[in-house]
């Protein structure tokens, strides 16, 4: 996490471990249209501007300021897990967002969600997670690479699978670190 404060342009880098990264799904794709996993990503980094009530103390000017909050991944897993926040609280009720996200079965590039001095992040990957159903009630599935096919998992039993992964059930993805490129100055 990457505070800028806009009074004195300080920055001050925190760094939190993560198990996952919690993608939330764009707000205009509820009219329908596939998102792509590029669109989440872009959405979970996109620089938010802190004021009033949850500005941050700056350190160097010792009193809370407006400042902008950017976050970006500094050090890449070996096996990267992705949640799709499918799941919305409003004030009375949790709703499951339904929308298609289209994610790259190889080559998925997380360098421009990385330090400065990033080149490619590739990831491939290995196997997906499906929450089928409502909120209340639903049904987990999995779809795994096995060598060079595909397979489906549901309760005990297993198949072979050709069909395409990409749904609205989509819930978790796990990708293994293919290629990562960091030049340090």
């Amino acid at each position: 996490i990457s505070l800028h404060c806009s009074v004195c342009s300080h920055y001050s880098n925190t760094f939190d471990v993560f198990c996952d990264l919690s993608l939330p799904i764009p707000k205009k794709s509820d009219i329908g249209r596939t998102v792509t996993l590029r669109e989440c990503l872009d959405l979970f980094s996109q620089e938010e501007k802190l004021d009033q009530e949850n500005s941050p103390m700056c350190e160097r000017c010792n009193r809370r300021t407006e400042s902008t909050k950017r976050l970006t991944i500094q050090r890449f897993p070996r096996i990267l897990v992705i949640h799709l926040n499918r799941f919305a609280m409003s004030r009375y009720s949790i709703s499951k967002s339904t929308v298609p996200v289209s994610f790259p079965l190889n080559g998925l590039d997380l360098g421009p969600f990385g330090p400065v001095d990033c080149g490619p992040v590739l990831y491939d990957l290995y196997a997906v997670c499906n929450h089928s159903g409502t909120v209340n009630m639903g049904h987990y599935t999995a779809a795994c690479r096995e060598e060079e096919c595909w397979c489906y998992y549901n309760d005990s039993w297993c198949v072979q699978f050709f069909e395409k992964l990409q749904s609205n059930q989509a819930y978790v993805l796990f990708y293994e670190l293919k290629s990562c490129t960091i030049t340090r100055k």
